[in-house]
């Protein structure tokens, strides 16, 4: 973890958290724009608070014992038979295993169909000075590097309180999100897990209300199901 991702004189913003799974192991204020990787063990869940409101964070995973298996959009979605996912639902890998079960979902509304912001996506949309601008897949590669994962190994992404609805056409929009302040998602470890997290810092389009701000992180010490 980046050490100078934690704000530690504001984790009193993090106090009071309501239905807490167990006791807390860590807890972090993400910063906007701001990214993070840590391991989580087998029944431990991860709680992440939109502090701010309408804020997303692009979310990956990877068996920490096997890189190689990592995290899923299209298995996951083939398994449920739904791109919706919230409270008792799986998020799962490749190989259809289970890695994280959303145990508490305050918002219901999550996306795993639009990826992340790049590079590439940047320059399409906004021209080659926006190519480099901070993007969740850069975000995401550097801190997954410590582990040995490349660029090009990085995972489609959950991106947790992303609002992308589907037309019945099949049209698909990024819209603002529906997440306001204090709203959460509970992320149980199915598996041994490293974490990876980019505090999305796309300010160009809606999907962050045109503001990136700031994310709560609590590791609670919970029992594996």
């Amino acid at each position: 973890m980046d050490p100078s991702l934690d704000a530690p004189g504001r984790l009193s913003e993090l106090s009071g958290l309501p239905g807490e799974p167990g006791a807390r192991r860590w807890e972090r204020v993400l910063e906007p724009k701001g990214r993070i990787a840590f391991e989580l063990d087998r029944g431990e869940t991860l709680r992440i608070v939109d502090l701010d409101g309408q804020q997303v964070a692009d979310f990956i995973c990877f068996n920490r014992h096997n890189l190689v298996e990592k995290i899923s959009h299209s298995t996951t979605v083939m398994v449920k038979g739904n791109i919706h996912l919230t409270t008792g639902d799986y998020i799962r890998s490749v190989d259809a295993y289970p890695m994280l079960k959303i145990t508490q979902d305050t918002v219901g509304r999550h996306d795993i169909l639009a990826g992340s912001c790049c590079p590439g996506l940047n320059r399409l949309r906004y021209g080659d000075k926006a190519a480099h601008q901070p993007n969740c897949r850069e975000n995401l590669a550097a801190v997954m590097e410590p582990y040995g994962v490349r660029l090009s190994e990085i995972p489609y992404t959950f991106n947790i309180f992303m609002n992308v609805p589907v037309s019945p056409a099949g049209d698909i929009e990024v819209i603002a999100p529906i997440s306001k302040p204090g709203d959460f998602i509970d992320l149980r470890a199915e598996m041994d897990l490293v974490v990876a997290i980019s505090n999305c810092p796309q300010e160009r389009n809606i999907c962050n209300g045109f503001k990136a701000t700031r994310l709560g992180l609590v590791v609670y010490d919970t029992e594996a199901a």
